[in-house]
């Protein structure tokens, strides 16, 4: 049951972006834009992420292809600060790993798996139960306009909630419920979130400018931190193209970790949203004697709700 629960959580950590309109103008070398996190009060937003996962432990090999759909309505500020709702809208999932393979789609029904497919069966409707179970369900980020997150509220008793709605005895429920709130919590959800939202500098910018970002996961990356540096290379009408690069370092003892994280993103300078992204991450472990590798790429996209 704990690795349904690492499934999901999965689903999670590649966060959220916008697609907005925009006129373009000529491009220009000497253009300044103010770049910060600034989404519109009473507006509302849908996000598309895509993730596609190649990884490796001890060499057996997994794939995991997921795309997850969030809603996000601005609904006060104050000083500077937005306070958002978020909805988990929809999850689709494959997974190909150990001649397990594995397809969930929240909107959809599960496919007759017949004859000699119990098994399976029961496994999916564990997974896709979970996934159903969580469409809907709402929190509250509050950030800022560097697009830090201050706090994350609405996940009291969700785990419970959610285990109840299947059909499993009490000790695989407490078992499930266990897992789910040491990887689906306030803090986890802010440690996902942050990649994706705290990267704005807060200032007028012009291309050549760089800066530097560290977030320090409070439950993700073995207790390590990412040191992420952008760097304005376009500005193209109100748009304002950075280039990432990311490293991954870990502080877990025991353990030897790192990463890198190249990639694209493009931002409206009128209102802080990514209209895109595009990121390729490589993590490298080991750990008594372990190896893990893991490639992601991922593309995060959306559209603002008129």
């Amino acid at each position: 049951m704990k690795t349904f629960a690492s499934l999901l959580v999965a689903a999670v950590i590649f966060g959220a972006v916008i697609v907005i309109p925009s006129c373009q103008s000529t491009k220009s070398s000497t253009a300044t834009k103010m770049l910060q996190f600034n989404f519109e009060k009473g507006r509302g937003y849908d996000y598309e992420m895509i993730m596609n996962m190649d990884q490796e432990i001890s060499g057996q090999k997994m794939q995991m292809d997921m795309t997850n759909y969030y809603s996000m309505e601005v609904t006060a500020e104050e000083g500077g600060i937005k306070t958002i709702t978020t909805t988990f809208e929809r999850f689709k999932m494959n997974m190909a790993a150990g001649g397990m393979n594995l397809e969930v789609d929240s909107d959809k029904p599960l496919p007759d798996f017949g004859p000699g497919g119990a098994g399976k069966e029961k496994g999916m409707k564990v997974l896709s139960g979970l996934l159903g179970a969580i469409k809907g369900r709402k929190f509250i980020m509050k950030v800022n306009q560097e697009g830090k997150i201050l706090e994350v509220k609405g996940f009291e008793d969700m785990a419970r909630s959610m285990v109840d709605s299947l059909d499993l005895d009490e000790n695989k429920k407490k078992e499930m419920i266990q897992g789910l709130n040491q990887q689906f919590n306030e803090q986890s959800i802010k440690d996902q979130f942050e990649r994706i939202l705290y990267i704005f500098p807060n200032k007028q910018v012009k291309i050549g400018d760089t800066w530097q970002k560290t977030t320090t996961p409070g439950g993700g990356v073995a207790g390590g931190k990412y040191i992420s540096n952008y760097t304005v290379t376009e500005i193209e009408g109100d748009m304002v193209t950075l280039e990432e690069k990311s490293k991954i370092e870990t502080n877990a003892e025991g353990v030897n970790m790192d990463g890198d994280i190249t990639g694209t993103i493009v931002i409206d300078s009128r209102s802080g949203l990514v209209v895109n992204a595009d990121q390729d991450m490589t993590l490298k472990s080991g750990k008594e004697g372990k190896s893990f590798e893991m490639k992601t790429k991922s593309k995060i996209k959306g559209k603002v709700r008129q």
